[in-house]
Order: structure tokens, then C-alpha cells, then sequence
């Protein structure tokens, strides 16, 4: 295909004549040339038009050539660009490198949850000046974390994108966020509050700040009002003595449009804080006899003094012997930033010791996780020791694959206890990690996780667990989610699954006192959702006594598919389903350690006080917390010949408290 595109367009800078449409308006050529430096950014936005529409002149086959032309012409740094539908995105770029354009592109598609299928929009950049970091996209909706439609847009899912955007060469920063605007009038409104709303988020410290896109709005919309609280107009903020070209953006591909009716502006570049503007421009140039997109693209060049921050310099080595202290949301970004970034040059690695210092107050405004991005999955593979402090007020809001505090995890997480809040349209999401392949030990989490209509695997420690969950527990709060199929959600782990050399894995000496569970599908348990690939769950127990799902829930464990369970405890009045009385919904007898679970249901104040009696030995014991710390021993003896894989873990003691056996420090 590549190939066919560039026999096709070999020559064609000079194959199209181009000429400035200035029929359809008033001249106003600036009379001045702005004060332009080498530092001086040139920014555009640029609705590129669906390749699927268009007949005549104006079929994809006949204006790709020139909508690539056109991009190339206006000499953008940076540029912000909407309705880049599959044909676009798989050819456009190869059309402007082929005519000397240099820009990476960040498309961000409407129609599915992890930003992939469907319409695009985006980001496209110089890459060897600029860098684009900690990225995000939501839907013009009441559920901006879910795809979904927006008040009274129902055609289409409307989507916006951002980022933090440093100017390599000159160590400056800016945040640009993208967005096609709802043609319903309320969906407009709302959506403006919305990108007030989210652009605060994202952008928390106030840096200099770029909205651009297509509005689909005049200036004296509701839409526009609400953004100008917010947001300069360019076109209203610069000199008039630097506008060029009509105040019209929108052609309808037609180049006898009459581009000089203010209710033609639909296509806005706002900015915000620490931004002089130098020019603004709408081109209107026709190439041959057509536009090529139904809107004219828009440029401002703008000047920002404001410098990219050093970052905190964290105390420490990143050794076993020294490792870097953290003790602040300075420290935790710093570090979530370096690792994220996967730099070759990153001072803080996934790899790196880290220990908290002091306990951590987010205070309830989003947390960067450590060893996360949006697109893809990446695995903090270092030792991280929480030393007991805790992650306060801790909220999470994104869209993705893998999410928690970290991402995902081959390494080890010790002794860190968060609280707070996660709502999240991840595949994979857990109070701690979303995906774990190594080791968490001594891990607690307390508050609520909601998942939506994307979301697969829930735990309140981890969502997946391909390692090990030691000594771990979920403190209390909610956990619910509205997908339609496939939730498998844990007070401790949505599924527990085969690591990477095919052996079962271990969730052993463990706790959850999840107040509630809530799915619209199956595999739903106070332990664990779904236990698979000959994995185990051992001497653990859980209070949860309100379970909501469809079928395969319980008090302990919801399915298990191929596990290996061993003394279990669950709250004897949980309801289970489909196996009634019982820790497991439903068990498949299938692990090649213990075919046969050993459970026992225990009310809760049989948790509290009064003889138990151990499960898989029928050792009686004068209290639950003596029949744990005997489950725990009778882990300890058994061989590892006898389980699989067995980690070399502490089992940490019980101790009695005021309500039910915790684990020491």
C-alpha cells in the first residue's frame, strides 16, 4: 500500500497550484509581521474531514494529496487535528513524510474503551522537538472514564484528548488538550464544563494551557461563553494587526463559501495562563479548485516563558543498601514520571529500591501510578517498600488496560497500605496493582473501586495475579462494576491465573473485610473472583456478607475452574451461588494438588470469639486467630514437591483484635 501511495504522490508539491480564496472574504493581510523568535511556537488544529465522505473532487482518492500538502504548508511545530478515521491514520502520515513533514502522531480513537477502534483525533509533533507526557483522553459524557454518549449527542461518541507537552530544545512546557465538540446543544454546554473540569485535573499546577478543535459552535454559543471563563479566544486575545484570513472556518467543501459570516467560525484555539500570543490565521487556500477538508485549518504562533520544572531530587541511591526515600506527591510524581517514561536516561528506574518515609496525603486529586501508561502495559520490576505508611486520599480516574498505585508488578511491593478511591474503565484494575507477576507482601487496601462497562478483573490488592499475594488485606469499602460479562472480582484478587512458567500461583494468609460486592455477571468472591491454571488459595478468610452478581459468587471464592484451596473461611451468612453452603459458587473439584476444597463457614461472631476448628486437619483451636496460625504452619510443612512453585515467603502471625484476627506488622 505504501508503495502504491508514493508512486502516486511522487511530484506532487508542484502538481497542485494553490491560491488564497480571497473572493469569499475581506482582505485583511497583516499590515505588520509579528515579533518572532526561534523560540517561538507555531500551533495549528485542523479538521481533517472523514476519508468517507466526499464525492467528485472531493472523494479521499482525489484530496489526500493535497490535505497532506496543505499540513506541510502551514509549517506547524504542533498540531491538533480531528476525524481521522482508519484509512486516514494508515495513510496521511506516510503522505506528509513523503512531502517533508516530520511529526509523530497521536491518534486517540472514539468508539472503543481503550482508545484504539473507531474516529480519531489527536496530537501530531515534531519529535525531535517536543515530547509528549502522561497522556489521557475521556468521552464528552456524565461518564467521561466510559465510553458512552453524551446528554443529547446519541450519534456520535464524542471524545477529548491531553497531554503535558516539553519543548526539548528550550526546556519549556505547555499542556494541550483536543476535542470534537457535540452537535447537540446540551452535550455541547455540559461538555464545556466537562473540559474546564478535566483540563484542572490534568493540569494541576496551572501550567500554560492550548484547547483546540473543532466546536461546532458559533461565538455566541453557550459552549463558547462557558470556555472563555476559562479560556482565551486567540482569535479575540491577538493584535489585529497579526490576523490573517477570513474569520470563517467552516467551507462545507465548498470553495464559494462565504467565509466572512462569523457563524462560519466553528474552530477554536484557546489558550490559558503564561501564553503571548504573536499571530493568529484561518488558511483558506485552495489547491487546485478544492479545499482540502470541509474546514479551513487554523495557526496561531505564541511565545511561553514558562520553564519545565526540575524535578524534586529524591533522597537516596536507588540500592539495596540506600534506596530513594519518598515522602511527598513531589517525590511520588518525580518518580512515577521517570518510570513511565521508559527513558534510557531515566534517573528513576523500574528496576530501583524504594522506600516511603513518611505517609502520603494525595488529597483526593489524581494519582500518576508508578509503572503505567494508558497504552500499553509496563512492569515496575524493583522493590518498593511502603515501611508501613500509607497512601492517603488517593484517587484514581483513567481509561486502559492495567491499573492500581502501580500498573503492573514483577517485582516486590512490602508493607504499603493506601486508601482511597479508584474508578476506572481499565481491562485489569486493583487497589494496589493491576496485573501482578512478582511478589506483594503485606499490602492493604481500604476503599472503593468502581469499575465500568470495560472492565474485566477487579481485586481490591491486584485485579490479575500471576505472582504472589502474601500476608495482604482489603480493610473495608465497595467494590462494584457495571460490565456486562467477565467482572471476576475479589475482595483480595479478581483472578489468579498461571505465571510465566506455566505453574499455578498463590494467594496465602490473606484477608478481606469488603463491606460489599457488586457485578452483573459471574465469578464474584470475598477472596477471589475466579481461581484458574491449577493456582491456590490458602488460609485465608473473608466477612463479606453482601454479594450481588448473576451466578458462580460466594463468600470466599466465586469460581473455581482449576484451583487448589485450602483452608478457606467465609461468613456463613453470605449467600453463594451455584453451590449452596458453601466458601466456593462454584467448584469445579478440578486442582491436582486438593481436588477437594476444605472451607469452613463461620458467623461473625464465631470470628470474633470462640473454639474453631482447622479445615483440612480438624486440629480444634481455642480461637479463629490460633486455627489461621495453624493453617499457616500447616503451609509451612508441606514440601515443595507437594505444591508446585511454592514461594519462599513469611507467613505473618494472627493476633486476636476487638473484631476479627488481624495480621502482625
Amino acid at each position: 500500500m505504501f508503495a502504491a501511495l508514493c508512486t502516486l504522490t511522487a511530484g506532487c508539491a508542484d502538481d497542485f497550484k494553490t491560491v488564497l480564496n480571497d473572493k469569499y472574504y475581506e482582505d485583511d493581510t497583516p499590515s505588520r509581521e509579528p515579533d518572532i523568535t526561534e523560540q517561538t511556537l507555531t500551533l495549528g488544529s485542523y479538521n481533517l474531514w472523514i476519508s468517507s465522505k466526499g464525492t467528485g473532487d472531493y472523494l479521499w482518492t482525489n484530496r489526500r494529496t493535497v490535505l497532506a500538502q496543505s499540513i506541510v504548508k502551514n509549517k506547524w511545530d504542533i498540531f491538533g487535528f480531528q476525524e481521522a478515521n482508519g484509512t486516514i491514520q494508515n495513510e496521511l502520515p506516510t503522505l506528509v513524510g513523503q512531502q517533508g513533514g516530520k511529526y509523530e502522531w497521536w491518534f486517540v480513537g472514539r468508539d472503543s474503551q481503550d482508545g484504539v477502534s473507531g474516529e480519531a483525533l489527536g496530537i501530531a509533533y515534531n519529535p525531535e522537538r517536543f515530547e509528549l507526557t502522561d497522556k489521557h483522553f475521556f468521552w464528552i459524557s456524565p461518564t467521561p472514564d466510559e465510553m458512552s454518549y453524551g446528554w443529547d449527542e446519541l450519534g456520535y461518541h464524542r471524545i477529548a484528548a491531553c497531554a503535558m507537552v516539553t519543548d526539548k530544545l528550550y526546556n519549556k512546557q505547555f499542556f494541550m488538550m483536543v476535542t470534537h465538540a457535540p452537535l447537540g446543544a446540551t452535550a455541547r454546554a455540559e461538555g464545556a464544563k466537562l473540559l474546564i473540569e478535566r483540563e484542572k485535573m490534568y493540569n494541576p499546577d496551572g501550567i500554560p494551557s492550548i484547547l483546540v478543535g473543532d466546536m461546532n459552535a458559533a461565538m455566541d454559543d453557550a459552549s463558547s461563553k462557558t470556555l472563555r471563563t476559562h479560556w482565551n479566544d486567540s482569535f479575540l486575545t491577538v493584535e489585529s494587526d497579526f490576523i490573517s484570513g477570513p474569520v470563517g472556518t467552516f467551507n462545507g467543501h465548498k470553495i464559494t463559501a462565504d467565509l466572512t459570516q462569523a457563524t462560519a467560525r466553528i474552530d477554536y484555539i484557546y489558550s490559558r495562563g503564561d501564553v503571548e500570543l504573536k499571530s493568529y490565521k484561518v488558511d483558506n487556500t485552495v489547491y487546485g479548485n478544492i479545499y482540502p477538508s470541509d474546514h479551513c485549518p487554523l495557526t496561531i504562533q505564541f511565545d511561553t516563558d514558562y520553564e519545565k520544572p526540575a524535578p524534586d531530587v529524591v533522597e537516596g541511591s536507588g540500592t539495596a543498601a540506600d534506596p530513594w526515600q519518598l515522602n511527598s506527591v513531589s517525590d511520588w510524581n518525580t518518580v512515577a514520571a521517570s518510570i513511565n517514561r521508559q527513558a534510557e536516561d531515566a534517573v528513576y528506574t523500574s528496576a530501583a529500591y524504594y522506600r516511603l518515609t513518611a505517609d502520603i496525603d494525595f488529597d483526593n486529586k489524581n494519582l500518576t501510578p508508578i509503572s503505567f501508561t494508558a497504552d500499553n502495559t509496563i512492569y515496575f520490576e524493583g522493590e518498593f517498600d511502603g515501611a508501613g505508611h500509607k497512601l492517603l486520599n488517593v484517587k484514581i480516574v483513567a481509561p486502559g488496560k492495567s491499573c492500581g498505585v502501580f500498573g503492573a508488578n514483577k517485582g516486590t511491593i512490602r508493607d504499603l497500605a493506601v486508601e482511597g478511591a479508584l474508578s476506572t474503565e481499565f481491562e485489569i484494575a486493583g487497589g494496589i496493582v493491576g496485573i501482578n507477576a512478582g511478589v506483594i507482601d503485606g499490602a492493604t487496601f481500604k476503599g472503593d473501586i468502581t469499575g465500568g462497562t470495560g472492565a474485566k478483573t477487579i481485586g481490591g490488592i491486584a485485579g490479575q495475579n500471576k505472582g504472589t499475594l502474601v500476608n495482604c488485606a482489603n480493610l473495608g469499602g465497595t467494590m462494584k462494576t457495571d460490565a456486562p460479562k467477565d467482572p471476576n472480582m475479589g475482595g483480595i484478587v479478581g483472578q489468579i491465573a498461571k505465571g510465566d512458567d506455566g505453574l499455578g500461583r498463590y494467594v496465602i494468609n490473606c484477608y478481606s473485610r469488603v463491606d460489599q460486592l457488586e457485578a452483573k455477571h459471574n465469578d464474584v468472591g470475598g477472596i477471589a473472583g475466579i481461581v484458574s491454571d491449577d493456582s491456590f488459595v490458602i488460609n485465608c478468610y473473608s466477612t463479606v456478607e453482601k454479594i450481588t452478581a448473576n451466578s458462580s459468587y460466594a463468600s470466599v471464592v466465586g469460581y473455581s475452574k482449576k484451583g487448589n484451596l485450602q483452608n478457606i473461611y467465609g461468613n456463613s451468612a453470605c449467600p453463594s451461588k451455584s453451590a449452596a453452603n458453601s466458601a466456593v459458587g462454584s467448584d469445579k473439584a478440578a486442582g491436582t494438588v486438593w481436588k477437594k476444597t476444605t472451607f469452613a463457614l463461620l458467623s461473625l461472631d464465631e470470628m470474633k470469639s470462640g473454639a474453631v476448628t482447622v479445615p483440612s486437619s480438624g486440629e480444634s483451636c481455642a480461637n479463629f486467630a490460633a486455627a489461621l496460625n495453624a493453617g499457616a504452619t500447616l503451609f509451612n510443612d508441606t514440601p515443595a514437591a507437594t505444591l508446585p512453585g511454592k514461594p519462599d515467603v513469611v507467613l505473618r502471625k494472627w493476633t486476636a483484635s476487638e473484631s476479627y484476627p488481624v495480621l502482625e506488622k
